[in-house]
């Protein structure tokens, strides 16, 4: 029998344009300093964790109410169970979307090539020379241009998307990264959220605000037909460019 570590019924955030179910998968190849998924880096669960059957018969009794699945962790291509429950959602013909650090591109190709998965969303860390900073372990740099190559290439949706804290990243950065994802249709900025993360030391750094964000959204918006900012809760007087505020 197949266990999950967390699920969410419904959400209105996790799938853009679509209602979805969110299905939580514990282990991570990467210990992010600012991750808020902690409990399940180790393989730890949100709760008492959920069967796959229960999950399944309910999105089965569900499935005119949502439009798809989206499976996140952790790192779900981690998991030796992901193809199967994707077959499983596939066949009560519900849309699936995969969140991915990218470092499994031979995964991701293989549920792209027989047509799994309809939305990828791919964190982008850092500029390549700072993912060790930042991930607190090695990163293949090859693994990472190959699923990014693989995305824009076979996924029918997609984005790739950072997260943002000024203590981490400058306006630099952004420079390296908006030059390695040059073509790619979506690109997103997210608001880093502080106070239940991976390292104790970042979980007491302040919030960020919007004012910290501007000039990099205003940078990346340049490179991208479809730049989005998302989680800033401060007044915006102005949007910048291409960009869209979510």
């Amino acid at each position: 029998m197949i266990f999950v570590s967390g699920w969410t019924k419904v959400s209105l955030l996790d799938y853009p344009g679509h209602l979805c179910s969110v299905v939580f998968l514990s282990g991570c190849n990467l210990r992010c300093v600012y991750c808020h998924n902690k409990e399940l880096v180790n393989g730890g669960r949100l709760s008492y964790g959920f069967s796959w059957d229960e999950i399944l018969r309910w999105l089965e009794k569900n499935k005119q109410m949502i439009d798809g699945v989206c499976f996140t962790g952790g790192e779900p291509t981690l998991c030796n169970d992901l193809a199967s429950m994707i077959y499983d959602v596939k066949k009560i013909s519900l849309k699936v979307k995969v969140d991915t650090n990218g470092t499994q591109p031979k995964v991701l190709e293989k549920l792209l090539l027989e047509e799994l998965v309809d939305f990828v969303a791919m964190d982008i860390k850092a500029p390549l020379d700072k993912y060790e900073q930042i991930c607190k372990t090695k990163v293949s740099a090859d693994d990472l241009y190959k699923s990014v190559d693989l995305i824009k290439t076979l996924s029918p949706e997609y984005e790739f998307r950072t997260t943002f804290h000024p203590s981490i990243l400058t306006i630099d950065d952004f420079h390296q990264i908006c030059e390695w994802l040059k073509g790619a249709s979506k690109y997103v900025v997210q608001c880093c959220r502080t106070g239940n993360n991976l390292d104790p030391i970042f979980s007491k750094l302040p919030p960020v605000r919007y004012e910290d964000v501007m000039e990099i959204a205003e940078f990346c918006s340049g490179y991208f037909t479809n730049f989005v900012l998302r989680g800033f809760t401060d007044s915006l007087q102005k949007v910048v460019g291409n960009s869209q505020r979510v």
